[in-house]
């Protein structure tokens, strides 16, 4: 079966497709941004210290990092439709046993693994999958993925605490009701994806090593693991940067501009009708509004940072968003899950490491502003990464099933 568009128009086994697409991505994030608005009520109830509180925020992150290039071995050897749906099952068991009420801290932490493990294994596998089903709307799709990764975020940040715990009064409740939407996509994506084998290594080998020497590659690491860090590390300290300190109502609304633009955004990716996401002069637009949120929030963000906010937000996610696209853009079949899986390793490393490297400026007595002092680095760094992205892969790693004519918008 082929999906792709008839007559101008996407069929409708497509339009299903792009359905489960977001879905699939609501779910990948949003049992995750729905613990911070009820982690104090957390912290509360299981006696952890803020060690703990750290490390519970942080594990998914790293199980991200760790996880991926694994993953890719396991894509190469029994396909990506069997990883996802492998992943998908773990993601929403570890959200189960999160909200055991007895379970108490050992639950918590053990479910948040296995959670992360198992979103850690369904990313690498989307972008395989994407490639076959989607011939000639590719980059659609992965932003179409992404959409409902934001979505996912926004949606889960927003009613965890002042609606499913004010009905539920229960933290374990909240968590409760994110699994329940982690078993809905394993049941909407085992009834309507098509059960191919792809990503299959067949004549391709492993070759681990020319993806990290390849100096264009990283310029594509690079970009990735800079708005990673950028991400995390804004959402992190923003809220003791702002104005009014942490509770105020500017933190809360800088906060929502931050994120909320990046579904406007999205939704403008998806109606584009050219390919850009193996352009290098996108990444490079997108990195110099990165730069002008991050330098203008540590400069002047007491005069309007609603604005640098949204700047921020842009700008990461209009990188994101090509990012994801990018393998199955580039890359035979084959390949795409080692290449997604190096770009999601490093890409969250930088991710783990933004906030810490925040908190270590902050402790130095820097000043409030202070951890931006990594993120603009990090902006930067992205702005002259952007300048290496390639349209092509390096010689010896396009040998292999061509990437299918059309390949994109």
């Amino acid at each position: 079966m082929s999906i792709a568009r008839r007559s101008g128009r996407v069929d409708r086994s497509a339009a299903a497709l792009f359905l489960v697409t977001f879905w699939v991505g609501f779910n990948l994030r949003a049992a995750i941004l729905g613990v911070p608005p009820v982690l104090s009520l957390v912290k509360q109830g299981l006696n952890l210290s803020y060690t703990e509180v750290g490390l519970l925020t942080g594990i998914p992150i790293l199980a991200f990092g760790i996880v991926a290039i694994p993953a890719s071995g396991l894509i190469r050897r029994v396909g990506g439709y069997a990883v996802v749906t492998v992943g998908l099952s773990l993601a929403a068991a570890g959200e189960a046993v999160r909200a055991i009420p007895v379970g108490g801290a050992v639950a918590l932490f053990l479910g948040t693994a296995v959670m992360g493990v198992g979103i850690a294994l369904a990313q690498p596998g989307l972008p395989v999958l994407f490639q076959r089903w989607f011939q000639d709307r590719v980059q659609t799709a992965s932003i179409t993925l992404t959409l409902g990764i934001t979505v996912g975020e926004m949606v889960a940040a927003s009613i965890s605490r002042p609606v499913l715990f004010g009905a539920l009064n229960s933290w374990q409740g909240t968590m409760f009701v994110w699994a329940l939407c982690g078993v809905s996509a394993i049941a909407i994506w085992r009834a309507f994806a098509p059960r191919w084998t792809v990503g299959l290594a067949g004549d391709a080998g492993w070759e681990l090593g020319p993806l990290f020497r390849a100096p264009r590659l990283w310029a594509v690491y690079l970009c990735f693991g800079g708005q990673s860090l950028v991400f995390f590390a804004a959402n992190t300290w923003i809220p003791t940067s702002v104005p009014g300190g942490p509770h105020s109502l500017l933190s809360s609304l800088s906060l929502a501009v931050l994120n909320g633009v990046m579904i406007p955004v999205d939704v403008g990716l998806i109606l584009a009708r050219r390919q850009f996401a193996t352009s290098r002069w996108f990444y490079f637009g997108s990195s110099l509004i990165t730069v002008a949120g991050t330098a203008g929030w540590f400069l002047f963000s007491a005069y309007v940072p609603l604005l640098f906010a949204a700047l921020i937000g842009i700008g990461v996610a209009m990188n994101f968003a090509g990012l994801l696209a990018y393998p199955p853009l580039v890359a035979p079949s084959g390949r795409v899950a080692p290449l997604t899986a190096v770009m999601l390793t490093v890409g969250y490393a930088c991710a783990f490491s933004g906030p810490f490297l925040g908190g270590l400026v902050l402790d130095l007595g820097a000043g409030p502003r202070s951890p931006f002092i990594p993120i603009v680095a990090a902006s930067l760094i992205m702005v002259l990464a952007s300048l290496g992205v390639q349209r092509r892969l390096p010689d010896g790693w396009t040998v292999g099933t061509p990437v299918p004519a059309g390949a994109g918008d």
